[in-house]
């Protein structure tokens, strides 16, 4: 087929070479097409360039960002963790909200002025960082409880707090003075970290409310600073927070507060507002030490505490909107984000101190953003501008390619029109040549079946050979032995020995051993024309159950039985005879033997008549 298939092609490509020889000029038309289609082909080479060059250009900054590789230890998984939180900022006020329901309901069955004093600071510290209002409202009702029961310990610890929010809010001299309502001598030593504590919070807002790097509420924090610093515990939950504070801005040094504050974080879920105080700290270390990018991270930490508590009281956001905008050339997105967070949270909560200081750098942050904004549009004009130079390319390139293909398509009819006969001619002497092939096929199928029927034939004659010679030799032998046995006979009979004749000539051993040899002689004759089939034959029985003749034996009965089924004789009768036996001994021993086969029963007889591959005589 293969050699047909090259004649055709031969044929095919010597009538068009003949067409185009004869109908067109001395310049041809595939030429002019492969012309035609490479001038189209470099018009749209040039189109696709321009296009993944502006692909390119729009597309290089988000190249760049992609290659970004982020690791748990890097800042910037902690910003993007933040930014998925802050996406989800209503189910954490939702959450928040639920929970103070849920402390609301339990109050109510509150009877004794403990219990009720210990739900209403429970409300406090869950309102303290989230809503101000809400939590002035229950500190109001802690204080009463503390009044009306006479509890020294609960009225210093109220005042604290309503101190704290106070200052919170930004009413600082209201704070001053809820402070002053405590005398330091009547305050318990479990509660003076607390009390200065708030006495540093208070100052520190009062001096950056008043300006100025140095002032006297500055002075008196660094006293009560020294203080606090003179009765808290290590043991203490607030002792690093603080501890913290004391060396900012300090010459004091301690090496083992980060590594501690670090140990505190080791296995934190970021959700609480103590580890937001507790990553602020570090970050406000970190950036003491000069490193930007811890400091960065931690404060990108804390402000995930604050943003998974739903706190409204909140400084590492607002801080961190000024890490990311870094006068400008930072990030100026999450700048933005971050800023407008914050400010959303100091008004609901309220903080006026706050609020003020954070309109300062929103405006900061909005006019870059705005001045970005403008540099995106001039760069948008100047992409407008280049896609408009393509396209205009590119309109130039189709009407260009839509005469080109006018033109091809004319020259396309011509050579239609050759190749309609070209085809008609290879339509012909296709059929000729499928015609000729399947004479071929029939011939070559006749050739084998002719091949098969002389190999038959040959056998047919070699075994009919063999097997004459065998009988005439048997009838020799038989002759040979009745003359001996007639001589014998009649030398008795002469000398009247009539008791020896009738002895001999009654015994059965004359035919036992005469059939014997001539099964000897059959198996012998069959095996020197077939000498694999025992091996053949003990293919078709199960593995356990194969026939093997004894060591004086060629054949067993069973074995010859198969013999004169492989010679053509079938039928159970003339086996019988042939091997002078009963036909039920005949198929009682074909019974026997299919049972043992793995080919199926009433295929078995055939397949034996195909097995083995007969000795040919050498030529």
């Amino acid at each position: 087929m293969r050699k047909i298939a090259k004649g055709i092609e031969k044929a095919r490509k010597y009538w068009l070479y003949r067409n185009y020889q004869l109908s067109l000029s001395a310049e041809t038309i595939p030429e002019k097409l492969d012309r035609r289609e490479t001038t189209m082909d470099n018009l749209r080479k040039i189109s696709n360039s321009l296009l993944l060059l502006i692909i390119l250009i729009l597309s290089a900054p988000e190249t760049v960002a992609a290659k970004e590789s982020l690791h748990p230890g890097d800042s910037e998984y902690y910003l993007r963790r933040l930014d998925s939180l802050i996406s989800r900022k209503d189910d954490f006020q939702t959450a928040r909200e639920e929970r103070i329901a849920m402390m609301k309901s339990k109050s109510r069955g509150d009877v004794t002025l403990h219990d009720r004093y210990t739900s209403a600071s429970a409300l406090v510290d869950e309102y303290m960082a989230y809503n101000a209002d809400s939590a002035l409202r229950y500190v109001n009702i802690a204080l009463g409880l503390a009044d009306e029961a006479a509890n020294k310990e609960w009225q210093i610890s109220s005042h604290i707090r309503k101190s704290e929010l106070l200052t919170g809010t930004g009413l600082l001299k209201e704070a001053e003075q809820e402070m002053d309502m405590i005398k330091r001598r009547e305050i318990p030593d479990a509660y003076l970290p607390a009390y200065y504590g708030q006495m540093i919070f208070l100052y520190s807002h009062l001096g950056n409310y008043t300006g100025g790097k140095t002032n006297e509420y500055y002075v008196k924090e660094r006293a009560y600073k020294d203080s606090i610093m003179s009765v808290i515990q290590p043991g203490h939950p607030d002792y690093l927070w603080y501890k913290g504070w004391d060396i900012l801005g300090s010459d004091k040094k301690d090496p083992e507060l980060i590594p501690s504050l670090l140990e505190k974080l080791k296995d934190s879920r970021l959700d609480s507002r103590d580890e937001a105080r507790q990553s602020y700290m570090l970050a406000k270390l970190y950036e003491w030490n000069g490193d930007r990018e811890n400091y960065k991270k931690y404060m990108t930490m804390s402000a995930i505490c604050d943003v998974t508590s739903a706190n409204s009281e909140i400084a590492s956001l607002e801080e961190l909107a000024k890490i990311m905008f870094d006068s400008g050339k930072g990030d100026i997105d999450r700048a933005y984000s971050y800023i407008n967070y914050s400010l959303n949270k100091a008004l609901i909560y309220p903080n006026r101190v706050r609020t003020l200081g954070m309109v300062g750098t929103q405006d900061e942050i909005n006019a870059a953003y705005q001045e970005r904004a403008r540099e995106q549009e001039r760069r948008i004009r100047m992409f407008l501008i280049i896609v408009g130079v393509l396209a205009a390319i590119s309109i130039a390139t189709v009407v260009i390619i839509i005469l080109q293909n006018r033109k091809l398509s004319r020259q396309r009819e011509s050579l239609d029109e050759v190749n309609k006969d070209l085809n008609t001619h290879l339509r012909q002497l296709s059929e000729a040549k499928s015609q000729l092939a399947g004479a071929n096929d029939q011939l070559a199928r006749l050739n084998e079946d002719l091949h098969a029927k002389n190999e038959e034939l040959k056998e047919a004659n070699y075994v009919k050979e063999e097997y004459i010679g065998y009988i005439f030799t048997i009838c020799s032998n038989y002759i040979g032995k009745l003359e001996k046995f007639r001589k014998n006979i009649h030398v008795k009979a002469v000398a009247k020995k009539f008791k020896e004749i009738e002895a001999e000539t009654e015994g059965s051993d004359i035919v036992k051993q005469e059939l014997k040899d001539f099964y000897k002689s059959f198996d012998t004759v069959f095996l020197h024309i077939y000498p694999d089939f025992i091996s053949d034959f003990n293919s078709l029985l199960q593995p356990d159950k194969q026939i093997v003749p004894k060591e004086e034996e060629l054949l067993t009965t069973e074995l010859r039985i198969y013999a004169l089924v492989r010679l053509g004789i079938t039928d159970s009768v003339k086996i019988a005879e042939f091997l002078h036996c009963s036909p039920q001994t005949v198929y009682n021993n074909r019974f026997k033997v299919r049972s043992k086969a793995n080919v199926p029963r009433e295929e078995f007889a055939e397949t034996v008549r195909r097995l083995g591959k007969f000795m040919d005589r050498p030529s």
